[in-house]
């Protein structure tokens, strides 16, 4: 007699087809959401992250409890500088060492509260050092899986009350070369309302980047580049900068026809007093700085612009058909010279005067004012006219000052000018 057998329940055909097909389905959802979803982390378990992955993105609306949130956790580690137009968010590098980003028009010596390190006219990155930094490390740094993928960000901005946050949708990021930074920036789609000046934060609370202007765009510098370039700024002696003495413009096809070169800028003055007199002259065409091409005039002006005092610049020179290397030593600038004329051209504007030329040295200069600024007070004249602006700088008495109010695009500030 056989031992019975342990009774096992049939399972039909059908039944292990179905199993098998709702397997197979998990798996290849799993697997979609991990490709669709490259940026969202491993989770140990698949199933609960296909369903989340899957899931609709959040709602402009759902963001505001996570604002705050995020909001708390980052605060302590931003910081309001007192840029003149418009005000700059900082962000603590570490101990009461903070990095801002200033745009390569805006002179380091406009921050208040603050004793300026380091700055790059080029990039326009400032590295200060301020009492009001929070003992606060660093957010982590963001580092994507996919630039492509639509996601929000939380972008700063100043408010009377201090740095706030507020909710951006960018729909894709891009790489882009630019010569100002040695790896590629990301860009946006066009009409993406991104603030030059301002840090973006993930949605986690991570460092993304910070907002400047390249070829007149909003571009997103990665937080690991503003790192390194803040490191860079301060391994850099302070007062330092250099000057060559030679002005230059973008090649054009006639010019390059003439001079049978295919790259570089074109020599259009050379300073007299400066180290180009006597080793280029208008119409040479520059090729290569240390080796390095000049394919275009922006490369040119940043390799210029972190030129320092005393640093020597071998130069390629293509003139006549011919090319010479040259060696030039960029020498300190010269301090502008201090003027009491008001040094300013205005032009009538709706709201007062508009300022259209600011002579170097000048009592406008002086005061930090630049060109499309509106001048829309001084002393007690609202709106004033551009003879207006003239006569109450010409009434007031030697090393006196006249106060004004200016507007700079969407920023108001106040300024002196002392006669």
């Amino acid at each position: 007699m056989q031992p019975a057998r342990p009774y096992r329940p049939k399972v039909s055909r059908e039944t292990r087809l179905l199993l098998t097909a709702a397997a197979v389905a998990i798996a290849v959802l799993w697997l979609l959401a991990r490709v669709r979803f490259q940026g969202l982390p491993d989770a140990p378990n698949p199933i609960p992250a296909v369903f989340s992955q899957l899931a609709s993105p959040p709602r402009y609306d759902d963001l505001a409890g996570q604002l705050a949130q995020i909001q708390s956790r980052v605060q302590p580690s931003l910081l309001a500088l007192d840029a003149p137009a418009p005000r700059r968010v900082a962000i603590k590098l570490r101990d009461d060492i903070v990095v801002s980003h200033l745009g390569p028009a805006s002179p380091a010596r406009s921050l208040q509260d603050t004793t300026v390190l380091a700055h790059d006219p080029a990039s326009g990155v400032v590295v200060a050092s301020s009492m009001s930094a929070a003992a606060m490390s660093l957010p982590l740094p963001w580092t994507p899986r996919r630039l492509q993928q639509p996601r929000y960000f939380f972008a700063t901005r100043v408010n009377a009350a201090g740095v706030s946050l507020y909710p951006i949708f960018i729909g894709s990021l891009a790489a882009a070369e630019t010569p100002l930074w040695t790896e590629p920036v990301w860009t946006a789609p066009p009409g993406t309302p991104l603030v030059p000046g301002s840090w973006l934060f993930t949605t986690d609370a991570e460092l993304a980047g910070l907002v400047v202007t390249h070829d007149g765009a909003a571009v997103i510098v990665p937080i690991a580049l503003v790192l390194a370039e803040a490191e860079r700024l301060l391994s850099i002696p302070p007062g330092s900068s250099g000057v060559l003495g030679v002005e230059v413009q973008a090649l054009t096809p006639p010019i390059a026809a003439l001079t049978n070169a295919s790259a570089g800028v074109v020599v259009t003055a050379v300073d007299a007093a400066g180290p180009g007199e006597g080793q280029v002259r208008a119409g040479d065409v520059i090729e290569s700085v240390g080796g390095v091409p000049v394919p275009t005039l922006q490369h040119w002006r940043v390799r210029v612009a972190r030129v320092s005092a005393g640093e020597s610049l071998a130069l390629r020179v293509r003139r006549g058909g011919e090319s010479r290397d040259v060696t030039l030593v960029a020498v300190a600038p010269a301090p502008p010279p201090s003027s009491p004329l008001l040094g300013l051209g205005l032009r009538a504007a709706p709201a007062g005067a508009e300022v259209v030329r600011v002579d170097r040295g000048s009592a406008a200069d002086r005061a930090g004012l630049a060109v499309g600024d509106v001048i829309t007070l001084i002393a007690d004249v609202e709106a004033p006219s551009p003879a207006q602006v003239l006569r109450a700088f010409d009434l007031t008495d030697d090393g006196r000052r006249v106060l004004i109010a200016v507007t700079r695009g969407d920023a108001h500030f106040v300024a002196a000018l002392e006669r």
